[in-house]
């Protein structure tokens, strides 16, 4: 079973995966809004093979977005029978930043901080199967 963990932005939207217990950064992709958002993540999605995408999903009005997201998302997997689960993205961007930090990342290695929010978005999904 392949996992995709998403750290959804606006603008940026960092990428972790996992085939099993094990969630790593992937990447950042750089989006110009909903419509190009999904594509991107549906192109990488066939390609990585995914059957479940995890996102995390903050508080607020900024929530509420990214339930707008998932919905969408949804729509443009349905014949890849993909499914979308929504959780908790509490504390992600403060966490990941201890991690880089933990981890001695240089600032330049720090830009891809949405991926390792995404990483531990999708790991914290994953301790809840265990």
């Amino acid at each position: 079973m392949k996992y995709l963990g998403v750290d959804y932005g606006k603008r940026k939207i960092g990428l972790a995966i996992s085939e099993g217990q094990i969630a790593s950064p992937l990447k950042v992709i750089e989006t110009s809004g909903l419509l190009d958002s999904i594509n991107k993540l549906t192109k990488i999605i066939e390609q990585e093979k995914i059957i479940r995408v995890i996102v995390g999903i903050p508080e607020g009005e900024t929530g509420k977005m990214v339930k707008k997201f998932c919905r969408q998302l949804e729509k443009g997997l349905v014949e890849q029978q993909v499914e979308v689960i929504e959780t908790d993205e509490t504390l992600s961007s403060k966490d990941a930043r201890k991690v880089m930090i933990e981890l001695n990342l240089s600032k330049k290695e720090r830009k891809n901080e949405d991926a390792y929010s995404a990483m531990l978005i999708l790991q914290r999904f994953l301790n809840t199967l265990s």
